[in-house]
């Protein structure tokens, strides 16, 4: 791959930021940057989730049986794996204390 394809000139890995191999990885596979923004944000679901969970001392079968789910769903929300739908979402908030909140920014 050209430097002027990827608009980076050649550089030891040590030298590089997550962001720029990113951009390298997208220049080859278009959408790679969405994707890894995208899985970025349920990662950051899922810790919030697991955060709150470990806060009130819940298993991951506690909440589940709360919410009326699996266990098995709660494990892959946490570990990024699965985006429930916003009626989970909102179940999980309400067995938890807390609250949804939804937010759309320009990008």
């Amino acid at each position: 791959m050209t430097k002027a394809k990827t608009g980076l000139r050649r550089r030891h890995i040590s030298e590089l930021t997550i962001e720029d191999l990113i951009e390298e990885r997208d220049a080859r596979e278009p959408g790679f940057k969405a994707r890894v923004k995208t899985l970025v944000q349920q990662l950051g679901l899922g810790r919030q989730v697991r955060s709150l969970r470990a806060k009130r001392k819940l298993s991951q079968v506690e909440l589940a049986k709360r919410v009326g789910t699996g266990q098995a769903s709660i494990a892959r929300i946490e570990a990024g794996k699965a985006v429930p739908r916003l009626e989970l979402l909102g179940r999980i908030a309400t067995a938890l204390g807390a609250s949804v909140r939804l937010e759309l920014r320009a990008d």
